[in-house]
């Protein structure tokens, strides 16, 4: 059954902050207040529904614009966000650097990778990594086995490349990243990101899928969150690290994060997907050099977290513009490739609906 919210006007705000109210939740809006073509936003809407989406959200300076569940979701429902994880573990390598943890993103990932210590592997840096780089052959599907220690498994990789000749989208080198941020902050990761991110931004339904691994450490995989948590997510890297007042990352840094890279792939930041390129590559073990824009149907300053299933969060500086959407893949074959049907009827319906 459908459930949507349907929010009324109030007082306008500030748009250089988000809207959040004294209690966390939202402060409201409707399309027309905002400055957006309610019929562009219905129909995008209505086109979610009818694709396998289990909630959207969308905010325009801040404020809660629509918001619409399927599928006997809610706002507090939680479920897995796959790779659109890996940009808040790019935001969470940026506060251990904050923290002083880690040097730079220039620091050699050896530091946090005894094994690699001594060996040609010393020449991977966190840059490398964040930038998918490293070089590392990719592990095939199907292994390693469950209850392996994939940070372990991932660092005994041979190297096909050298760091920083070669874009190709490792995920089992993105889930190494997370246990290196926890070796440098000394503490389990979910504890640091409570404390430094998802409990400032009041993310309270968000938590890491996780299995154990020999030694007493954990192997992480993706992040569960809510719908409104990744649109949480969203308007703080909108805001450039900024949240109810409080600057909790520089703005320099996703200044950084959110530009190309490296030249190979210059669709892709620190673990973020970037608009207005004039090529991109694909998630593929050999991957090939195209031609235009991921989305061409929105503004070239779009940035997207995006996973498996279109788990996606869409940030449109421009148009001060945050959507998140949560469900399975949106057409027969799909689940989280670009230039498809969410991308374009649904994603682009809602950034030619903002009135400019």
């Amino acid at each position: 059954m459908i459930r949507s919210v349907v929010l009324g006007a109030l007082a306008a705000l500030s748009v250089a902050a988000p809207a959040v109210a004294a209690d966390g939740d939202w402060v409201s809006s409707n399309p027309q207040a905002a400055g957006m073509d309610p019929v562009a936003v219905q129909a995008a809407l209505d086109w979610a529904g009818a694709h396998n989406s289990t909630g959207v959200v969308i905010l325009r300076g801040g404020k809660l614009v629509a918001e619409q569940y399927w599928q006997g979701w809610d706002k507090e429902k939680a479920d897995n966000i796959y790779s659109a994880s890996k940009s808040v573990t790019s935001t969470l390598v940026a506060l251990a650097i904050q923290d002083g943890f880690i040097k730079n993103v220039d620091e050699s990932a050896a530091d946090f990778v005894p094994a690699w210590k001594g060996t040609p592997k010393a020449a991977i840096t966190l840059r490398h990594m964040l930038s998918m780089t490293s070089g590392l052959r990719v592990i095939p599907a199907g292994g390693p086995k469950p209850g392996d220690d994939l940070f372990t498994e991932t660092a005994a990789q041979p190297q096909e490349h050298a760091p920083g000749t070669y874009w190709v989208y490792n995920t089992p080198a993105y889930r190494m990243l997370v246990r290196i941020v926890e070796n440098a902050v000394h503490e389990p990761v979910e504890k640091y990101m409570e404390r430094r991110l998802t409990g400032p931004l009041g993310m309270t339904h968000t938590r890491w899928q996780t299995s154990p691994a020999p030694g007493g450490v954990n192997n992480y995989y993706w992040l569960e969150a809510s719908t409104r948590d990744m649109a949480r997510f969203g308007v703080f890297a909108a805001h450039k690290g900024r949240w109810n007042g409080r600057q909790i990352l520089p703005a320099a840094w996703f200044a950084e994060a959110t530009k190309p890279s490296q030249d190979l792939n210059r669709a892709y930041g620190y673990l973020w997907w970037l608009n207005g390129q004039t090529t991109y590559m694909l998630p593929a073990l050999r991957p090939a050099v195209l031609q235009g824009q991921l989305w061409p149907e929105c503004p070239p300053d779009m940035f997207a977290a995006l996973g498996a299933a279109d788990k996606k969060i869409y940030i449109v500086p421009s148009l001060d513009l945050v959507v998140a959407r949560h469900g399975g893949a949106a057409e027969p074959g799909g689940g989280g490739g670009m230039h498809g049907g969410l991308d374009k009827a649904f994603m682009g319906r809602i950034c030619q609906a903002v009135k400019r």
